[in-house]
């Protein structure tokens, strides 16, 4: 059985609960979306492999974190990919984010057995709703205008969570990687 091993940034709880409530007001009026009932998170990268791999993951991300530096990250405003199948709201510092990302997916790859199953995420950003119809991201976005969430936060630690790759299941925390 496969899991998906997936390393976050999790957001301040005050965002995390802000991501939440306005996931919770768009179900009502737009239906089903990916994403709603995941932990807001932004996504460095994952994995989807057997259980067996979990401490050669924990021990690789542990090899990359280290010498990692807790950072500011900015939230500035609510917006979405150009295919309007998924709305976010934006860090600005996408460098920030990338410099932590970069040395762990290279410790990554350094283990022939993780190696192929990497997936990067390139573009980071705070999902609030994902694999929205047209329909669906009309409506959302037209009830998130002002498209405006402003919010920061020091990032002190990246975090890893894992579920069985199967429907339904949720994310549980695994570890974290602290970055002082």
């Amino acid at each position: 059985m496969l899991h998906r091993f997936l390393l976050t940034i999790l957001p301040a709880t005050v965002l995390a609960a802000e991501v939440q409530r306005l996931r919770d007001l768009l179900h009502p009026q737009i239906g089903g979306f990916s994403g709603r009932n995941t932990s807001p998170h932004i996504t460095l990268c994952f994995l989807d492999l057997p259980e067996v791999h979990e401490q050669a993951i924990i021990s690789a991300i542990a090899h990359g974190a280290t010498g990692q530096h807790a950072f500011m990250l900015h939230y500035n405003g609510i917006t979405h990919f150009p295919d309007h199948r998924t709305i976010y709201i934006d860090p600005v510092e996408k460098d920030a984010i990338a410099s932590v990302r970069t040395p762990i997916i290279a410790a990554l790859k350094e283990d022939v057995d993780l190696r192929d199953a990497i997936r990067e995420t390139d573009h980071p950003h705070l999902t609030i709703a994902a694999g929205l119809k047209p329909a669906q991201f009309d409506k959302a976005w037209e009830m998130l205008a002002p498209h405006a969430v402003r919010s920061e936060e020091r990032v002190t630690e990246a975090v890893l969570l894992k579920r069985l790759l199967r429907p339904g299941t949720r994310y549980e925390p695994v570890r974290s990687f602290p970055m002082p």
